[in-house]
């Protein structure tokens, strides 16, 4: 039986279907930059059979130096697919925004929709499983999905694994920006309702100690 997130990658293939490589490739490409042997390995396989050494060069030079809009948006759902299952695809895709530079905001409304709908249950899921990629899924709905989204499936998720995240960023600080709404936001009395209860369920005094700690830090931000 396919999870939510399997469904929701299947959906967002189908949506983006319609966008085939017209033409030469080659032509929409720069000629210092991309190299034939690159373009020919990219259109050698079936798009859902590309791997990350495969696409990565067109994933972080789309549009600037290697192909169109619609190219992007041909091989979207392969990026985004690798992007959920590879945590060093992930940062990529951060690191370049593609799909910003692509105003993938003024797309068709179901394009917007398959997008964020991938990058919830992404989210979901890695929640439910207590994922190590938590923060970098977190990262991405806060980039392409709505802020309303993003927090009611924070303040919805009974995983530890968040919490421990969540605890170890009031203690030593963010090692990276962080958007002030989501900071705010782990200061949420459900937030700090989840971490009264992992101090209530713990014997270890020193995990204790580290719980009351960031519970009074993130409690003296409201």
């Amino acid at each position: 039986m396919k999870t939510q997130l399997l469904k929701a990658i299947d959906h967002l293939y189908d949506t983006f279907k319609s966008y085939t490589i017209l033409g030469n490739l080659r032509d929409r490409s720069c000629d210092c930059c991309v190299f034939d042997t690159e373009i020919k390995m990219l259109l050698s396989k079936p798009i859902k059979s590309l791997d990350k050494d495969d696409i990565y060069h067109f994933m972080t030079s789309a549009m600037t130096t290697f192909g169109d809009v619609e190219d992007y948006k041909h091989f979207l759902p392969r990026i985004l697919e690798l992007v959920i299952f590879s945590a060093d695809v992930r940062e990529d895709f951060l690191t370049f925004e593609k799909l910003d530079y692509a105003k993938w905001e003024g797309w068709e409304a179901k394009e917007i929709k398959a997008i964020k709908s991938v990058l919830e249950c992404a989210l979901i899921q890695a929640l439910n499983e207590n994922s190590e990629h938590i923060d970098g899924f977190i990262s991405l709905n806060l980039l392409y999905n709505d802020f309303e989204t993003l927090s009611k499936i924070l303040l919805e998720s009974d995983s530890e694994k968040l919490i421990s995240n969540i605890v170890d960023k009031a203690l030593t600080g963010y090692s990276q920006p962080i958007n002030e709404r989501l900071a705010e936001l782990y200061a949420h009395p459900k937030i700090l309702e989840k971490i009264e209860q992992h101090f209530l369920n713990t014997t270890h005094k020193e995990e204790a100690n580290r719980l009351s700690i960031a519970y009074s830090l993130l409690e003296n931000k409201n």
